[in-house]
Protein backbone atom coordinates (compact mmCIF):
# COMPACT_ATOMS: atom_id res chain seq x y z
CA UNK A 1 0.00 0.00 0.00
CA UNK A 2 2.52 2.30 1.05
CA UNK A 3 4.31 1.42 -2.64
CA UNK A 4 1.89 2.19 -4.44
CA UNK A 5 1.31 5.95 -2.78
CA UNK A 6 4.97 6.97 -2.96
CA UNK A 7 4.47 5.62 -6.89
CA UNK A 8 1.54 8.05 -6.25
CA UNK A 9 3.48 10.60 -5.10
CA UNK A 10 6.62 10.51 -7.49
CA UNK A 11 4.05 10.75 -10.35
CA UNK A 12 2.32 13.54 -9.65
CA UNK A 13 5.84 15.36 -8.97
CA UNK A 14 6.63 14.33 -12.40
CA UNK A 15 3.68 15.60 -13.58
CA UNK A 16 3.77 18.84 -11.57
CA UNK A 17 7.50 19.48 -12.88
CA UNK A 18 6.77 18.89 -16.90
CA UNK A 19 4.00 21.18 -15.99
CA UNK A 20 6.00 23.68 -14.57
CA UNK A 21 8.85 23.58 -16.84
CA UNK A 22 6.19 23.75 -19.99
CA UNK A 23 4.48 26.52 -18.80
CA UNK A 24 8.07 28.68 -18.15
CA UNK A 25 8.96 27.80 -21.67
CA UNK A 26 5.66 28.99 -22.61
CA UNK A 27 5.99 31.94 -20.60
CA UNK A 28 10.03 32.57 -21.79
CA UNK A 29 8.94 32.05 -25.84
CA UNK A 30 10.96 34.34 -27.82
CA UNK A 31 7.63 34.30 -29.98
CA UNK A 32 5.13 34.61 -27.27
CA UNK A 33 6.99 37.73 -25.90
CA UNK A 34 6.93 39.21 -29.29
CA UNK A 35 3.72 38.52 -29.69
CA UNK A 36 2.93 40.82 -26.31
CA UNK A 37 5.04 43.08 -27.68
CA UNK A 38 2.86 43.12 -30.85
CA UNK A 39 -0.17 43.59 -28.78
CA UNK A 40 0.84 46.50 -26.92
CA UNK A 41 1.77 48.54 -29.43
CA UNK A 42 -1.00 47.81 -31.73
CA UNK A 43 -3.02 50.44 -29.59
CA UNK A 44 -5.53 50.80 -32.14
CA UNK A 45 -8.34 52.90 -29.47
CA UNK A 46 -5.39 55.46 -29.26
CA UNK A 47 -6.63 58.66 -30.10
CA UNK A 48 -4.06 59.39 -32.16
CA UNK A 49 -3.78 56.42 -34.29
CA UNK A 50 -7.57 56.93 -34.64
CA UNK A 51 -7.44 59.94 -35.66
CA UNK A 52 -4.83 59.64 -38.74
CA UNK A 53 -6.77 56.17 -39.84
CA UNK A 54 -10.23 57.73 -39.72
CA UNK A 55 -8.76 60.76 -41.72
CA UNK A 56 -7.19 58.66 -44.24
CA UNK A 57 -10.16 56.04 -44.96
CA UNK A 58 -12.54 59.09 -45.19
CA UNK A 59 -11.00 59.80 -48.13
CA UNK A 60 -12.72 56.73 -49.41
CA UNK A 61 -15.78 57.32 -47.13
CA UNK A 62 -18.46 54.26 -46.78
CA UNK A 63 -17.60 50.66 -45.00
CA UNK A 64 -14.37 49.25 -45.23
CA UNK A 65 -13.41 48.71 -48.17
CA UNK A 66 -9.67 48.15 -50.33
CA UNK A 67 -9.27 51.93 -51.25
CA UNK A 68 -8.99 52.88 -47.83
CA UNK A 69 -5.88 50.10 -47.34
CA UNK A 70 -4.62 51.91 -50.49
CA UNK A 71 -4.66 55.68 -49.41
CA UNK A 72 -2.94 54.11 -45.48
CA UNK A 73 -0.12 52.46 -47.02
CA UNK A 74 0.48 54.85 -49.42
CA UNK A 75 0.59 57.57 -47.42
CA UNK A 76 2.65 56.04 -44.56
CA UNK A 77 4.72 54.79 -47.48
CA UNK A 78 5.34 58.39 -49.58
CA UNK A 79 6.31 59.74 -45.76
CA UNK A 80 8.49 56.74 -44.30
CA UNK A 81 11.92 57.65 -42.83
CA UNK A 82 13.79 54.25 -41.96
CA UNK A 83 15.81 54.16 -38.95
CA UNK A 84 17.08 51.51 -37.15
CA UNK A 85 15.86 50.15 -33.47
CA UNK A 86 18.95 50.80 -30.38
CA UNK A 87 21.85 48.76 -30.17
CA UNK A 88 21.06 44.90 -29.11
CA UNK A 89 17.39 46.04 -28.46
CA UNK A 90 14.48 45.15 -30.38
CA UNK A 91 12.12 47.86 -29.87
CA UNK A 92 8.64 48.10 -31.20
CA UNK A 93 7.31 51.40 -30.98
CA UNK A 94 3.54 51.89 -30.41
CA UNK A 95 1.53 53.34 -33.72
CA UNK A 96 0.89 56.16 -32.10
CA UNK A 97 4.43 57.25 -31.11
CA UNK A 98 5.77 55.93 -34.61
CA UNK A 99 2.88 58.93 -35.38
CA UNK A 100 4.05 61.60 -33.50
CA UNK A 101 7.57 60.55 -34.40
CA UNK A 102 6.93 61.95 -38.18
CA UNK A 103 6.63 57.96 -39.19
CA UNK A 104 9.96 57.24 -38.09
CA UNK A 105 11.25 53.45 -38.07
CA UNK A 106 12.46 49.82 -38.69
CA UNK A 107 10.29 47.25 -40.94
CA UNK A 108 8.78 45.79 -37.97
CA UNK A 109 7.38 49.53 -36.88
CA UNK A 110 6.34 50.14 -40.48
CA UNK A 111 4.47 46.70 -40.57
CA UNK A 112 2.69 47.38 -36.43
CA UNK A 113 1.98 50.62 -37.77
CA UNK A 114 -0.10 49.35 -41.48
CA UNK A 115 -1.62 46.54 -39.37
CA UNK A 116 -3.20 49.12 -36.52
CA UNK A 117 -4.25 51.80 -38.68
CA UNK A 118 -6.27 48.95 -41.14
CA UNK A 119 -7.78 47.13 -37.88
CA UNK A 120 -8.43 50.83 -36.56
CA UNK A 121 -10.81 50.97 -39.60
CA UNK A 122 -12.81 47.18 -39.04
CA UNK A 123 -9.87 45.40 -41.32
CA UNK A 124 -8.12 42.41 -40.07
CA UNK A 125 -4.48 41.67 -40.87
CA UNK A 126 -1.67 39.60 -39.40
CA UNK A 127 1.96 40.31 -39.02
CA UNK A 128 5.09 37.86 -40.06
CA UNK A 129 8.61 37.58 -38.91
CA UNK A 130 11.19 36.21 -41.13
CA UNK A 131 14.39 35.22 -42.37
CA UNK A 132 15.49 36.97 -45.43
CA UNK A 133 17.23 34.36 -47.61
CA UNK A 134 19.66 37.18 -49.01
CA UNK A 135 21.10 38.68 -46.03
CA UNK A 136 20.07 36.24 -43.19
CA UNK A 137 18.76 39.31 -41.36
CA UNK A 138 15.06 39.26 -39.99
CA UNK A 139 12.40 41.35 -41.16
CA UNK A 140 8.74 41.94 -40.11
CA UNK A 141 5.75 42.93 -43.04
CA UNK A 142 2.09 43.64 -42.79
CA UNK A 143 -0.59 41.24 -44.86
CA UNK A 144 -4.30 42.08 -44.85
CA UNK A 145 -7.41 40.12 -45.10
CA UNK A 146 -9.86 39.90 -48.24
CA UNK A 147 -12.25 37.53 -49.13
CA UNK A 148 -12.62 39.16 -52.78
CA UNK A 149 -11.74 37.46 -56.03
CA UNK A 150 -8.05 38.51 -56.07
CA UNK A 151 -8.34 39.93 -59.99
CA UNK A 152 -11.10 42.02 -58.61
CA UNK A 153 -8.48 43.18 -55.80
CA UNK A 154 -5.85 43.82 -58.80
CA UNK A 155 -7.84 45.97 -60.68
CA UNK A 156 -9.41 48.05 -57.54
CA UNK A 157 -5.08 48.71 -56.22
CA UNK A 158 -4.35 49.63 -60.31
CA UNK A 159 -7.04 52.02 -60.65
CA UNK A 160 -5.98 53.27 -57.45
CA UNK A 161 -2.50 54.47 -58.33
CA UNK A 162 -2.78 54.82 -62.05
CA UNK A 163 -2.13 58.69 -62.99
CA UNK A 164 -4.04 60.68 -65.39
CA UNK A 165 -2.36 59.94 -68.59
CA UNK A 166 -1.77 56.09 -67.21
CA UNK A 167 -6.02 56.42 -66.71
CA UNK A 168 -6.50 58.36 -70.47
CA UNK A 169 -4.04 55.49 -72.11
CA UNK A 170 -5.44 52.26 -70.50
CA UNK A 171 -1.58 51.87 -68.82
CA UNK A 172 -1.74 49.48 -65.90
CA UNK A 173 0.14 50.78 -62.66
CA UNK A 174 -0.32 47.29 -61.06
CA UNK A 175 -0.53 44.35 -63.25
CA UNK A 176 -0.07 41.88 -61.06
CA UNK A 177 -0.49 41.11 -57.27
CA UNK A 178 1.00 38.83 -54.40
CA UNK A 179 -0.85 36.95 -51.71
CA UNK A 180 -0.90 33.95 -49.77
CA UNK A 181 -3.85 31.67 -50.40
CA UNK A 182 -5.78 31.33 -46.99
CA UNK A 183 -7.75 28.33 -46.46
CA UNK A 184 -10.91 29.74 -45.24
CA UNK A 185 -12.16 30.86 -49.20
CA UNK A 186 -9.85 34.17 -48.81
CA UNK A 187 -6.06 35.48 -49.38
CA UNK A 188 -3.81 37.64 -47.33
CA UNK A 189 -2.41 40.63 -49.59
CA UNK A 190 1.37 41.69 -48.76
CA UNK A 191 1.69 44.87 -47.50
CA UNK A 192 5.72 44.94 -47.23
CA UNK A 193 6.98 48.43 -46.90
CA UNK A 194 9.83 46.61 -49.64
CA UNK A 195 6.65 46.14 -52.10
CA UNK A 196 6.15 50.21 -53.15
CA UNK A 197 2.16 49.36 -53.34
CA UNK A 198 -0.32 46.62 -51.55
CA UNK A 199 0.15 43.20 -52.99
CA UNK A 200 3.81 44.15 -54.44
CA UNK A 201 6.54 40.97 -54.47
CA UNK A 202 7.52 39.34 -51.18
CA UNK A 203 10.95 39.16 -49.98
CA UNK A 204 12.46 35.39 -50.32
CA UNK A 205 12.72 34.00 -47.09
CA UNK A 206 13.85 31.00 -44.97
CA UNK A 207 11.33 30.56 -41.98
CA UNK A 208 7.89 32.47 -41.00
CA UNK A 209 6.26 33.20 -37.54
CA UNK A 210 2.45 34.27 -38.54
CA UNK A 211 1.54 36.66 -35.70
CA UNK A 212 -2.44 37.22 -35.26
CA UNK A 213 -2.13 40.08 -32.87
CA UNK A 214 -5.44 40.81 -32.23
CA UNK A 215 -6.44 37.13 -31.89
CA UNK A 216 -3.56 36.61 -29.56
CA UNK A 217 -1.68 33.83 -30.93
CA UNK A 218 0.78 33.00 -33.71
CA UNK A 219 1.78 30.11 -35.81
CA UNK A 220 4.68 28.58 -37.81
CA UNK A 221 4.17 28.68 -41.46
CA UNK A 222 4.20 24.79 -43.13
CA UNK A 223 5.37 26.02 -46.64
CA UNK A 224 8.25 27.81 -47.10
CA UNK A 225 8.14 29.82 -50.52
CA UNK A 226 6.08 32.92 -50.68
CA UNK A 227 5.87 34.40 -54.02
CA UNK A 228 2.21 33.60 -54.42
CA UNK A 229 -0.03 35.49 -56.76
CA UNK A 230 -2.50 35.39 -59.21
Amino acid sequence: MKHNKTIGIISASIIGVIFLVSVLIGVISPSRSYLRKLRSAMDIENPTTRKFSLKLAATYPGPYNIDQVCKIYEYIYNNWKYVNDPRGNDYLSKASLTIDNNFTGDCDDFAILIATAIESINGKTRISCVIDSATGEGHAFTEVYFKEEPQIIQKQINYHFQKFFDKLFGISRVKTICYTPDGEKGNWLNLDWSSKYPGGRYIKYSKRIIYYPMENYYIPEIRKKANFKN
